[in-house]
C-alpha cells in the first residue's frame, strides 16, 4: 500500500511542475529578474513614455462641473415599484360635505294670526321655533308650509326638509 501512495504523490507532484513550468512558458517569463531589461530598448522607450504620461495626469485637476447627473425620461417612472395585473380603482372625485341627516321629529304647529310657530324635537330636547330663528346655533328655520318645514345647515349653508305628514 505504501508504495501505491508515493507513486501517487510522485505522479501529483509532477503534474504540478509541468502545470507550473506551462504557466511560465505562456507568460513568457523565464522565472527572475527585470522584466522591463528583457524587452527591447524601442519598448521600453514607449514605456518610460507612457510612465510620464501617466504621472502628468494624476497631477492635473478634474473638472467637476462638466460631470452631469444622468437623468431618466418620465416614461421610465419607479422602476422598482411594486407591479400588478390587477387594474387600478378608478379614482374618485372629491365630493362636497354634505350636512348631517335631520334628527327633527315634528310634533305639530300652531298658528295664530299670521304668525306660525313650529314644535320639534331632538333627541330629549323639545323646541318651539318659527322661520328665522336658529336651534342650536346649527339649523335655521326657514319657512313653513303645510307639508314642511325648510332648514338650513349653517355651518355649510345647506338646505334640508323635513315633511310634516299633513295634507294629501
Amino acid at each position: 500500500m505504501k508504495g501505491k501512495e508515493q507513486r501517487r504523490t510522485l505522479w501529483l507532484g509532477g503534474a504540478l511542475l509541468i502545470a507550473l513550468l506551462a504557466t511560465q512558458w505562456v507568460n513568457g517569463e523565464d522565472g527572475g529578474g527585470d522584466p522591463v531589461s528583457t524587452v527591447p530598448e524601442k519598448k521600453a522607450a514607449k514605456r518610460e513614455a507612457r510612465e510620464v504620461h501617466v504621472a502628468e495626469d494624476d497631477t492635473a485637476q478634474l473638472e467637476l462641473e462638466r460631470l452631469k447627473r444622468r437623468q431618466f425620461s418620465a416614461q421610465a417612472g419607479d422602476l422598482f415599484s411594486p407591479k400588478s395585473w390587477i387594474p387600478p380603482p378608478p379614482l374618485m372625485k372629491a365630493q362636497p360635505p354634505s350636512p348631517p341627516p335631520l334628527m327633527f321629529k315634528y310634533l305639530g304647529k300652531v298658528t295664530e294670526g299670521e304668525e306660525t310657530r313650529v314644535f320639534l324635537a331632538l333627541a330629549e330636547h323639545n323646541y318651539v321655533v318659527k322661520p328665522g330663528e336658529t336651534i342650536n346655533n346649527q339649523y335655521r328655520v326657514d319657512t313653513v308650509t303645510d307639508h314642511t318645514i325648510t332648514f338650513t345647515y349653517i355651518p355649510l349653508n345647506a338646505k334640508q326638509m323635513l315633511s310634516t305628514g299633513g295634507g294629501v
